[in-house]
């Protein structure tokens, strides 16, 4: 399977190897493949980014490759047997391979967790003892028990290891050429704007400093409030000014700044031309103030193939999912996660 997507014969996606257990299991069981010795070599990590570089992307969840896939976008992904066994469509659609480590989801109480908190815990791992199993077998766990690991042990260090590989590796050598795209409009103000701006700020650290960052807003027109520039210390600093001086008011352009956000993005692109371009929309999703519709929006970006992750605060959700949608990004509800938490994910697995 590897050899086939270094080669370009098959198209596959798995979930990020920082978030995803079964993402982290890909990646080992695909370094290892490479250098069965040494996970971690040269040869190891030669082979990887000749993998990597024929993946489209890399996804937060198993729902945004299954639609990615239903499009025709994905040959195959990596899922875990308990959700396959659950879900009729993929049964009937695919054909399950288990590979890599066996993973039984531990319960593991982290150092931080106070004396309460460890109760909890305790009490859970009894009542799993004693009626979790049933229940387990029940949902579709603790199946395929006849699967045996070729693969040799592994340790928490190698695996922390193999997430640095990954993230040093997984654009293989392309920066990432990113915009932000900020919605400033009335209906923003307050509480969700307060939140894009700490969320913003608390999550550029993850943005590898040899990336390529913008920054647009838009209300009822666009404002470029800060160039694209590699992501250095000065522009970092920019960066953060220019996130704590949005202010919000009017209406709302959405589809507006994303036309424009593409277009320095093209321009960059003539610069670094072996860049990954991307987008990044902030906003509500409640769009009043166009003057480019869905339909001309969706036939630019899809053009131009640049995915648009979508974070909403307070938002319709299904307005974003259908911008994120055309080119396979992922979309997080700032308003059900726990959102610097999710932008830390999506910029390790992307940035």
């Amino acid at each position: 399977m590897t050899e086939a997507v270094g080669k370009g014969e098959l198209t596959m996606g798995y979930t990020n190897p920082f978030t995803s257990s079964t993402g982290l299991n890909f990646l080992m069981s695909c370094l290892l493949r490479y250098d069965r010795d040494n996970p971690l070599s040269d040869t190891a990590t030669k082979g990887f980014l000749q993998f990597q570089a024929n993946v489209p992307f890399v996804a937060l969840t198993t729902v945004q490759m299954r639609d990615a896939a239903e499009r025709g976008s994905l040959d195959g992904f990596v899922t875990e047997w308990q959700l396959y066994q659950g879900d009729p469509d993929l049964q009937a659609n695919y054909v399950f391979t288990p590979f890599g480590y066996r993973h039984d989801n531990p319960l593991v109480a982290c150092k931080a967790a106070t004396e309460e908190q460890r109760q909890i815990l305790e009490q859970f791992a009894q009542y799993c003892d004693d009626n979790g199993k049933d229940l387990a077998a029940k949902y579709g766990f603790n199946g395929k028990d006849d699967y045996v690991c070729e693969l040799p042990q592994t340790d928490g260090k190698t695996l922390l290891a193999a997430q640095s590989l990954y993230k040093k590796n997984k654009d293989t050598g392309r920066p990432v050429i990113a915009v932000f795209v900020a919605d400033v409009s009335g209906s923003m103000s307050g509480a969700p704007l307060n939140e894009l701006q700490a969320s913003l700020i608390n999550s550029m650290r993850y943005i590898n400093s040899e990336n390529y960052v913008g920054l647009v807003s838009y209300s009822d027109d666009v404002t470029i409030e800060l160039p694209i520039a590699k992501f250095d210390l000065n522009q970092q600093a920019y960066f953060k000014g220019a996130v704590e001086g949005l202010q919000a008011a009017g209406g709302t352009a959405t589809n507006d700044g994303i036309i424009v956000a593409a277009d320095l993005i093209q321009k960059e692109l003539q610069e670094v031309p072996n860049a990954k371009p991307m987008i990044f929309l902030l906003s509500d999703g409640e769009a009043n103030a166009d003057t480019v519709d869905f339909s001309d929006l969706k036939a630019v970006i899809g053009g131009l193939r640049i995915p648009v992750y979508t974070i909403g605060y307070n938002a319709n959700i299904e307005a974003l999912q259908q911008i994120s949608g055309i080119n396979e990004a992922a979309s997080i509800d700032a308003s059900t996660d726990d959102v610097t938490y999710q932008l830390k994910n999506l910029f390790n697995a992307n940035m």
